[in-house]
């Protein structure tokens, strides 16, 4: 008789475990490092993927599920005292089926030309399990040598031996109108490396109209071409790319207040038209022109993108379908939540009809670093607020 009643409590614990694995329900521990910083959410979704959150100036990345709470997270010490780094564009990738993710790694180790906005350092690409697999930089080019650091604004993964990379590069250039004797610049150097070889690249400076569109309104000194107060003039500054289904790049240039697509089939001449801007083609008022965006992403025809609007103060979400046969726009719709304004950093991102995933970067006015917002209710659904807004966010982005 007992060995009957062992035999019904094996089936039954087996047959509990068969249920649970069946629907889904399988805990997993979350993973809450120490250090973080301390934040407050705010409402929730039931949203089924996760919120990934990276920091600018702390060596802290976090991963949310829809109702806020932590599923994985990591914090490092800086690496050494007085030198301040971060952890900036934590985000997910899936290539044939299999799940990586990736980060990168300001690693105080190189120079940042006393830049703010310029993080060098290294890819991280961690696997399913959040184990470091490999660290990225660029390859030998007729631009870097092998090693030379990344940027951390953006990086786009093809597969795992096939990426595009971003990079800011200090040079003399002789190509600047009105300076034939020389400028020091920082300039936006973009490689595609496919298997260890570099089969694409692009340099601003090969495009000397450039120098004409750079606007002040995020940095006075993003044209000091005479080097009056600056050798580092950050003219264009890049901080985002996504591919459209073309497969050229969509890129966002702040301090031109511009997206450019770029030709990936191409050497020369890969500047395939320009949205915004001073050199924009495609009749934008005043209105719907964005001012130092910082993000951008292209789904079909469509391109949203997270407008700081340094120009008046006032941040907001710009929504624009253009039309590419006739270099016109066919649609355009922002939105905004009152008060709000960041200087630098932000996320946007379409989830559906009006709700929009939004990561606040530098929030001058209050401590609230992300948010999903609808917009045709006019309701924040979730929030994370920061204890210390002054240890602010890069991007907040969302991850099915």
């Amino acid at each position: 008789m007992e060995n009957e009643k062992k035999i019904v409590a094996i089936i039954l614990i087996l047959i509990m475990m068969f249920s649970m694995s069946a629907c889904g329900t399988k805990s997993v521990e979350p993973v809450v490092a120490e250090g973080l910083p301390e934040f407050t959410v705010h409402g929730e979704t039931d949203l089924p993927g996760n919120f990934f959150l990276s920091f600018v100036y702390s060596r802290n990345i976090i991963m949310l599920d829809g109702k806020g709470n932590i599923v994985w997270s990591k914090h490092e010490d800086q690496p050494s005292e007085g030198v301040v780094t971060g952890w900036w564009d934590f985000k997910k990738h899936v290539v044939d089926g299999k799940t990586y993710y990736s980060y990168h790694d300001q690693t105080g180790a190189y120079d940042g030309y006393g830049l703010e906005g310029f993080a060098p350092g290294e890819r991280v690409i961690l696997d399913e399990n959040f184990n470091e697999i490999k660290r990225i930089t660029f390859e030998a080019s007729d631009v870097v040598e092998k090693g030379h650091p990344l940027d951390g604004h953006d990086f786009l993964m093809i597969d795992l031996n096939h990426y595009i990379l971003s990079g800011y590069i200090k040079d003399t250039v002789y190509n600047i109108p009105g300076y034939p004797d020389g400028s020091s610049v920082v300039y936006s150097y973009l490689q595609e490396v496919d298997n260890g070889n570099v089969v694409w690249d692009w340099k601003s400076i090969d495009y000397p109209e450039l120098y004409d569109l750079t606007i002040m309104d995020a940095s006075a000194t993003a044209n000091d071409f005479a080097n009056v107060e600056t050798d580092v003039p950050d003219y264009v500054h890049f901080n985002a790319m996504r591919l459209n289904e073309d497969g050229n790049l969509v890129c966002s240039f702040r301090h031109l207040s511009t997206i450019m697509c770029l030709d990936r089939t191409k050497r020369e001449d890969q500047i395939k038209w320009k949205l915004s801007g001073g050199a924009d083609e495609f009749g934008l008022t005043d209105n719907q022109k964005s001012s130092c965006q910082h993000y951008v992403t292209v789904d079909g025809d469509r391109i949203v993108l997270f407008d700081n609007g340094n120009r008046n103060q006032r941040t907001r979400i710009c929504s624009y379908e253009p039309d590419m046969s006739k270099m016109s726009l066919t649609d355009f719709n922002e939105y905004a939540v009152d008060g709000k304004f960041s200087t630098a950093c932000g996320s946007a991102q379409h989830l559906h009809d009006d709700t929009y995933m939004i990561g606040w970067g530098y929030a001058t006015k209050d401590p609230i670093c992300m948010s999903v917002y609808d917009f045709a209710a006019d309701k924040e659904l979730i929030s994370v607020e920061l204890k210390n807004p002054q240890n602010f966010t890069y991007r907040c982005v969302y991850y099915e």
